[in-house]
């Protein structure tokens, strides 16, 4: 029996499956973690095709069900919250594959990418609406702060669309599976500056930039009309407006001007 509370929705297609692994391109020596692996669709194929496959499920009542279910030796199956898993367990160049829970995407993802031990990779079902705002481009209105969060740390695309008929109960939305790769080399910029003029820009997303910047950072206008200046972007623009490249460049016009 499903548990509304805990997000469920389980995936029954077999093809879908099987694509969402491929997707991984998993290869004998890697370990892989599963996030809600629910039914264990996705498991029972991790488990043939990696070195490790650890499966993290906060529900007690699936965990028993996919240790008498799957009983592969290379399966770890561990009852906890996700939100609460340590990735340090699994070593370095781990991979992320999972149908993941609705109600905790966005943590879930910025876990993971912005924690010290990232994945090499993650393949995530997700909801579609989701997908579309993780992908967003500059002047899309879907873009907001975890755009700019995964662009930062990483490199994402929507790899194919899932239909709500797939899954069990059927939600109220279709889905999308989306592949983030990490960057090799991240910015040399401090990330804690660069979130916070990120997230002042997107404090109030529907105003101009100059007003956000100034009303979150608490600086003058003629301050911010400076820095964005300096950045060469135009102050009428609105966050969801500016490439990760301006954002950067406003980072470093905002950094130089504390340093003054």
């Amino acid at each position: 029996m499903f548990k509304k509370s805990l997000g469920q929705n389980f995936l029954k297609s077999d093809m879908i499956a099987d694509d969402i692994v491929m997707a991984a391109d998993l290869k004998p020596d890697d370990i892989v973690l599963e996030i809600g692996p629910g039914t264990g669709i996705l498991t029972e194929r991790l488990v043939k095709s990696a070195k490790e496959v650890w499966a993290i499920e906060k529900d007690y009542d699936l965990v028993e069900n996919l240790r008498k279910r799957i009983t592969a030796k290379n399966l770890k199956l561990i009852h906890q919250d996700a939100l609460w898993f340590s990735s340090h367990a699994l070593g370095v160049n781990y991979k992320v594959v999972a149908n993941i829970p609705y109600n905790i995407t966005s943590p879930l993802i910025r876990k993971f990418i912005e924690g010290e031990n990232k994945p090499e990779l993650l393949v995530l079902m997700v909801q579609k609406e989701v997908a579309e705002r993780i992908c967003a481009k500059a002047g899309d209105r879907n873009r907001g702060l975890l755009t700019i969060i995964v662009e930062f740390y990483a490199v994402a695309e929507i790899l194919f669309e899932v239909s709500r008929r797939e899954f069990y109960p059927s939600p109220d939305v279709d889905s999308a599976v989306i592949k983030i790769s990490i960057k090799d080399k991240v910015s040399d910029i401090d990330p804690a500056v660069f979130f916070r003029v990120v997230k002042a820009g997107f404090a109030s997303k529907r105003q101009q930039i100059h007003n956000s910047l100034a009303a979150t950072l608490r600086l003058p206008k003629t301050q911010v009309s400076e820095l964005l200046k300096e950045a060469r972007i135009d102050g009428a623009m609105r966050a969801e407006d500016l490439a990760l490249d301006e954002w950067k460049k406003l980072c470093e016009a905002y950094s130089a001007k504390l340093k003054s």
